[in-house]
Formats: structure tokens, C-alpha cells, sequence
């Protein structure tokens, strides 16, 4: 009997014969399996992707080829519960023992023969589950990397708004939480004075670039930074990879060796005009006593006075050249103080200022160098004067701050040294004044530090200056007693 079909049963039956040859040489396999995972057909694709002939299969559940560790992706294989079509990343075992990754999507039989199984297209994503495992932990090893880096590590804006920053950033920019500068914009903690050449440089120009300035903490601190912006692309927009490094310490540090080269230098030449100035000053002096011998007067006696005033002078040149061995004694702190402040009477009165004391010492007994002492309050008192042409008050006060530590002050209503001064002071050739040399403070500096003692200054412009100075009543303490020093505050 001859059996004929129509020209779409043609058309079906050629589709279907299609499949079958596509299935057939597929490199993905094509599986259909019983409801409880069992194989009920397998292409021939097993044999390339599993080592298994395409009959060894048939009967054996997917379970126990997958890994333990992921049955339970295998349940939600034969899971009816679950959408039609399911995506399914799970591993299995090859006839050779080793495992591959399977990328499965699942679709229900809905025939009523098979209508508790389930028909599976899977492939081998073995490589490209190995490169995303790869990838994800280099991402991890660049996070840990960028977070706990020394350097402060983020990305913001081409406008400098923070999109993201590491956790060095905190300590930096002086928040509790990283998290609070993003959002924030980091050109608005570049100081005042630089901020318009550095937003410049960096917003109109999209380049990477290095940059140098300081930065204001939240707090009011300055650092000096260096800032690297990288051109880059965060979430398909520009941006820049930002890194800062704090070069404060190493400013500090720099700064440190620049006075102690600059000392070197003020100290040999301390030493050539010593030496210079003493030889003709031993003959006037030798001169001048000899003269008192054979007719006594006032006049000599001052000028012999004079003389040995520039001695002490030049002895206090030596000591920028090479600090002498030192010789302490009890001294009388309160004695020091009046006999320096009697010096300056007349002097007071010329220039229209008043001389007030309030020495409030219990025990005025230190040691120290009492000449040397002497000299660092002369020097003071008589800055202060200069600093008020139009008079004013000059007030030293003297307290016990307890039983190890002394603590002076000389206060003026003078004209007051601007903030970005004071950290010069004590340089040496750097003054205030217009004939200054600037070497009165750093010696003052030096003879404080030989007595253990700290020295600080704190001034308001058109207000005043005070100089605070703390010296340890034994010089073992003076390391231990380093205390903190309270501001005074001036009224207006």
C-alpha cells in the first residue's frame, strides 16, 4: 500500500530531520530525563563533552555524576515547582574522574507519557567559569590591595566630587568613616591660596597630571600632599583615579635638615667673627684695665662693663658653632626675672610701655645656667618693646605649674607676627624686624632646649605676642614633664 503524505507533513518531516542531524552533530548535549533525574536519551555529544557513550548513560541519575556540592542546583533540576525554563551553572564528573562546569537551562516535558521529566540543553563553561573565578579574585586582591594601601586611593569626577575612596582617606582627610567624603569634593580641602590654580589645571584640562599643594582637614589641620589624577572611565563615564600621598612628615623632615645645614653654616661663620672680634677686643681690654689702674673713673668702669657684655656676646656666637659643656647650678628663677626686668626701666620709660610682673613662684629654685638664662629673657623683653612703637604693656608672669615644672610668659600688645611667620621663626638670618638678623630667637631656642625646656610662640596680628617658655626644675625631668601649655585669651 502505497502511503502519501501532504506537502506540510513534508515540510514537518524535513524540520524534524533536521533537528535530528542538528542534535547529532551539536557540541552541546541534549538530554531528557525521568523525574527523579535519571538519563532517558542522550546525544552524541556526551562522548566529546563526558567521555561517556551516548548508551552508557541511559538509566543513570544526574546525581551521581554532578559534584556534592552542588545537588542542591540539581534538585532545582527536578524541581516541577519550579519556572519552565530554568538556567542552571553546576559541575560534572567526566568518565575520567575530573569535573567540568555545565551551563543547563531546563524545560518541562509537557507530554503525557514523559509529563514528570524534563528535556536539558548543556554545555561546557568550564573555561569561562574559570576566567570569571579569576577575574573575581583579582578584583578581590585589588580591593584588599587599594584598601589597605599607605596612600589615600579613590575616584572622583572630572568636577572632583568623591565617587569612592579607600580607608587610608580617613586618616587623611581626618573623618570617622570614609564614607563621609563621597559626595564631597576634593578640591574643596585644598587650601584657600592654591585652590584656583590647581582646579584650573585639573578640570579644564582632562589629562594625567601631578599636583602638589596643601590640604585642610576637617579639622583644620594642614597637610602637605601630592595629588596623581589617572584619567579613567567608572561605570562608562569619565572620571579620575585619584592618589594622594601625605609628604608632610617628609616636608617636616626636609626642613629639619635645611635649618641644621643652615645652622652648620651660621656656625662657622659664628666662629671665624669670634674669632676675628677677639683678638683686637683682648687688646682694648688689656688697655682699658690698665687705665683703671692708673686713674679710676665711671667712664671706664662702663666701658669695661661694655666689654665684657661683648664677650658674652661672642661666647654666645661659639655656642651656635659648637654648644660648650655646660655648667648647672641652682638658680634663682625669681631673681633671674627682676634683675632682667630692672634692665629695661629706663628703657620702658622712653618708649611709653609699662613693665608689669606677676611671678607667682613658690619654688623659684632650677637648674640651669643663670648668665644664659638672663640672656634668652633680655632678648625677649626687648622684642617686645620693638613690637609696640606706640607704648603699650609688657606682662611676665611667672607660675608653678607643679613641683617639677616652671612656666614663663612674656606677653605684648604689640603688632603681633602673622601665622605663616611664626613657623620661621628662630631661622637663622629670618626676622620679623627690618635690621634683624633673626639669630636673638634661635639662640634663645638653643639655650631652652640645652635646659630641657620648650619654647613656643602664639600671636595675634594687631593684638600681640605671647612667648611661653617651660623649663623642668631637674633637668633629668625635663623630658617627662613636657606638659601641655594653656592659651591665653586677649580681651577685644
Amino acid at each position: 500500500m502505497l502511503i502519501t503524505t501532504t506537502p506540510s507533513e513534508n515540510s514537518l518531516l524535513h524540520e524534524i530531520e533536521m533537528f535530528r542531524t542538528y542534535i547529532h552533530d551539536s557540541v552541546d548535549l541534549f538530554s531528557s530525563h525521568s523525574s527523579d533525574g535519571r538519563f532517558v536519551y542522550v546525544s552524541p555529544a556526551s562522548q566529546y563533552l563526558l567521555g561517556f557513550e551516548s548508551n552508557e548513560l541511559l538509566g543513570v541519575s544526574i546525581y551521581d555524576l554532578c559534584h556534592p556540592e552542588d545537588s542542591s542546583k540539581i534538585e532545582s533540576l527536578c524541581d516541577r515547582n519550579l519556572p519552565q525554563t530554568e538556567r542552571i551553572f553546576y559541575r560534572i564528573r567526566k568518565k575520567e574522574g575530573d569535573y567540568i562546569w555545565f551551563e543547563t537551562t531546563r524545560t518541562l516535558l509537557v507530554n503525557k507519557k514523559d509529563r514528570d521529566g524534563f528535556f536539558c540543553i548543556s554545555r561546557d563553561v568550564t573555561a569561562l567559569m574559570v576566567a570569571e573565578k579569576a577575574l573575581k579574585e583579582n578584583e578581590e586582591r585589588y580591593r584588599l590591595l587599594v584598601e589597605n594601601f599607605q596612600d589615600t586611593v579613590g575616584i572622583v569626577t572630572v568636577d572632583g566630587f568623591w565617587i569612592h575612596m579607600n580607608n587610608t582617606g580617613r586618616k587623611l582627610f581626618g573623618v570617622t568613616d570614609n564614607k563621609e567624603m563621597i559626595g564631597k569634593c576634593l578640591f574643596h580641602y585644598i587650601h584657600p591660596n592654591e585652590k584656583k590654580n590647581a582646579t584650573n589645571e585639573i578640570v579644564q584640562y582632562y589629562r594625567e597630571t601631578t599636583l602638589e599643594c596643601t590640604l585642610l582637614r576637617s579639622d583644620g589641620q594642614q597637610k602637605y600632599v601630592e595629588i596623581k589624577f589617572i584619567p579613567t572611565l567608572y561605570r562608562e563615564r569619565e572620571t579620575y583615579q585619584v592618589v594622594i600621598r601625605d609628604l608632610t612628615e617628609r616636608k617636616k623632615t626636609e626642613h629639619m635638615m635645611q635649618r641644621a645645614e643652615q645652622l652648620h653654616v651660621v656656625g662657622q661663620l659664628a666662629a671665624g667673627i669670634a674669632h676675628e672680634i677677639r683678638n683686637p677686643l683682648t687688646t682694648i681690654k688689656g688697655f682699658t684695665q690698665l687705665l683703671i689702674q692708673d686713674e679710676p673713673n665711671k667712664y671706664l668702669d662702663v666701658v669695661m662693663q661694655e666689654i665684657e657684655r661683648v664677650e658674652e656676646i661672642i661666647s654666645d656666637l661659639l655656642l651656635l658653632a659648637k654648644p660648650p659643656i655646660s655648667t648647672f647650678e641652682e638658680v634663682d628663677m625669681r631673681k633671674i626675672l627682676n634683675d632682667t626686668i630692672k634692665l629695661f626701666y629706663s628703657e620702658s620709660l622712653l618708649h611709653n610701655i609699662e613693665i608689669i610682673q606677676e611671678i607667682q613662684l613658690t619654688n623659684s629654685i632650677i637648674k640651669g645656667e643663670a648668665n644664659k638664662l638672663k640672656q634668652v629673657y633680655i632678648n625677649l623683653i626687648k622684642n617686645a618693646i620693638e613690637a609696640m612703637p606706640n607704648g603699650g604693656k609688657v606682662l611676665i608672669k611667672a607660675t608653678n605649674v607643679n613641683e617639677t615644672v616652671i612656666i614663663t610668659e612674656v606677653i605684648d600688645e604689640g603688632i603681633g607676627i602673622p601665622v605663616d611667620r611664626i613657623k620661621r621663626l628662630g631661622e637663622p638670618f629670618y626676622s620679623t624686624k627690618e635690621k634683624g638678623t633673626g639669630l636673638g630667637l634661635m639662640i634663645c631656642d638653643q639655650i631652652i632646649k640645652n635646659h630641657r625646656g620648650t619654647f613656643k610662640v602664639h600671636s595675634i596680628e594687631n593684638k600681640g605676642t605671647i612667648i611661653t617658655i617651660q623649663l623642668p626644675k631637674n633637668m633629668d625631668m625635663g623630658k617627662k614633664n613636657n606638659l601641655p601649655i594653656k592659651r591665653l585669651k586677649r580681651k577685644g
